[in-house]
């Protein structure tokens, strides 16, 4: 019984030229991929990763409306760091003055770690009053927080850079003031809610830092929303 013959190309024959060598096409794809399939390039992934990574780093002086200076992404970062350790230092304290609600001051937690709920409400609710007359507030009367002011930051509407109208104000605080309250809980509540509540906060201002570094203005979603611009002082305020 004959074994039929070995297909071409098999064996120790003489090797076929073109896609059967590698695997490919004139082209660079792989030849048994569809021909309306748009293979994704690599270099065009890491060049869009390092355009992000320049944006979120970089403190070059970009020109804004009006002939003001767009703020950064690295000082406006570094100024919502010092607006959040401020609200965690106050709730730190609230925490331990209003924790007598339990059974003794500083403890948000009952024994065995079972969270007392009450004094968790009571705490959050001051703080979120606390954080509103923080960022809005000085939005509205002051164009800037205390971190922005330490870092030459000022705030204003989009359009004319003016100060901004207590609606922006609110419709930032919600969307940034908020979740900085959240994301400041896992300092001071020593509670898998706090920590989980902190998480979903940092998530958020994640999400927010990515939006921004997506414009050239520099607007991110709580700024597009508010219609408000962040720029750099004309001289220093701090």
């Amino acid at each position: 019984m004959t074994s039929s013959p070995a297909p071409p190309g098999d064996g120790d024959g003489p090797r076929q030229e073109g896609i059967w060598e590698d695997g490919r096409d004139e082209s660079g794809a792989p030849a048994d991929a569809p021909a309306n399939v748009h293979m994704p390039t690599p270099g065009r992934t890491t060049a869009a990763s390092r355009g992000l990574t320049r944006t979120l780093t970089s403190t070059a002086r970009t020109p804004g409306p009006g002939g003001l200076l767009i703020a950064d992404v690295p000082n406006r970062m570094l100024g919502l760091a010092i607006d959040i350790l401020v609200l965690s230092v106050t709730g730190f304290l609230l925490a331990w003055l209003l924790g007598g609600l339990v059974e003794e001051a500083g403890a948000i937690d009952a024994a065995g770690g079972d969270l007392d709920v009450v004094a968790f409400l009571v705490v959050l609710v001051v703080q979120l009053l606390i954080s509103f007359g923080y960022f809005a507030a000085s939005w509205r009367s002051y164009s800037a927080t205390p971190g922005m002011r330490l870092l030459g930051l000022r705030i204003g509407d989009e359009a004319d850079a003016r100060t901004i109208s207590w609606r922006g104000a609110t419709v930032r605080w919600v969307l940034l003031g908020v979740p900085a309250v959240l994301a400041s809980l896992a300092v001071y509540v020593p509670h898998l809610v706090g920590l989980v509540l902190g998480a979903v906060g940092a998530a958020w201002l994640l999400l927010l830092l990515y939006t921004l570094a997506q414009r050239p203005t520099r607007q991110g979603l709580h700024d597009r929303l508010a219609h408000t611009i962040v720029f750099r002082s004309r001289r220093p305020t701090a």
